[in-house]
């Protein structure tokens, strides 16, 4: 007992954890938007990076928020960074300088004393999901194992029927009900879980069809561009029949319905 509380003391001194993230700026929360954006007392706006939460009128929402705000506000906390470390928007009308947050892993100080990572909680809790982005994805593997862990559970947002991994059908209707660039920052995220009908692979993109789409709007995973040139994951043309688990925005391109994967992490390939 005496070595292991000497353990728990040694840790709570060391600090928080943080692995080969690179420390950043401390503070204190001032303030929660919603479920994964909060404020530090020095006014910097904090996104919280490889994650994000229900917001507005959606589902859980409100919950999110509030499991943000229990965990964070008026506590003291360290951004780390794994990746691109800011956001930077246009300016509203009226204002001259453009704004700014950083996009940080965060690590928080509890009453007790004790570091925690806060996506950790948060994913834990099913207060938020995983969303790995390519500039973006240092801690996606360990996310995605936690995430997949509170799904099984049904914990948070993951008992609630409107988070469950969609079918390729119910994809078709919310990408054609949407009908956005898949690139834009509006565009619906979905899981959506379904079998690779075929896999093709060109120079510079990728297109794997599912099975379960009409005929007249097929559907497709894609990734194009500099994602294909640095995709590490599983190897695309050899998915044909494969049952797969993806996340990502969903668009329209001439005309037919895609999801578009920015990083490795995006696409599981399930056990039969």
């Amino acid at each position: 007992m005496t070595m292991l509380l000497g353990a728990a003391l040694l840790l709570t001194a060391c600090g928080p954890q943080i692995g080969d993230l690179e420390r950043g700026e401390e503070g204190r929360v001032v303030r929660v938007y919603n479920g994964d954006t909060l404020e530090l007392d020095s006014g910097l706006r904090v996104f919280l990076a490889e994650i994000d939460a229900p917001q507005g009128e959606a589902a859980y929402a409100a919950q999110a928020q509030g499991e943000l705000e229990a965990l964070a506000l008026h506590r003291e906390v360290l951004l780390t960074y794994g990746g691109t470390k800011r956001w930077v928007g246009r300016p509203r009308e009226g204002e001259d300088t453009p704004r700014e947050a950083a996009i940080a892993h965060v690590f928080v100080k509890s009453e007790g004393g004790r570091w925690f990572w806060l996506q950790h909680e948060l994913v834990s809790r099913g207060g938020a999901y995983v969303r790995p982005r390519h500039n973006n994805h240092a801690r996606a593997d360990d996310l995605m194992q936690i995430e997949a862990q509170a799904r099984s559970a049904e914990r948070g947002m993951w008992g609630r029927r409107e988070y469950r991994a969609a079918s390729v059908a119910s994809a078709v209707r919310a990408a054609l009900a949407a009908n956005a660039n898949c690139l834009r920052g509006d565009a619906p995220y979905r899981l959506v879980e379904g079998v690779v009908s075929e896999a093709r692979v060109f120079d510079r993109r990728a297109s794997l069809t599912m099975q379960g789409a009409p005929a007249e709007t097929p559907f497709a995973l894609v990734v194009f561009g500099e994602n294909f040139a640095n995709w590490s994951g599983p190897q695309l043309n050899t998915l044909t029949g494969a049952r797969v688990r993806a996340r990502g925005s969903l668009g329209i391109y001439r005309g037919e319905p895609q999801l578009c994967l920015e990083h490795a992490s995006q696409l599981e390939v399930l056990a039969e």
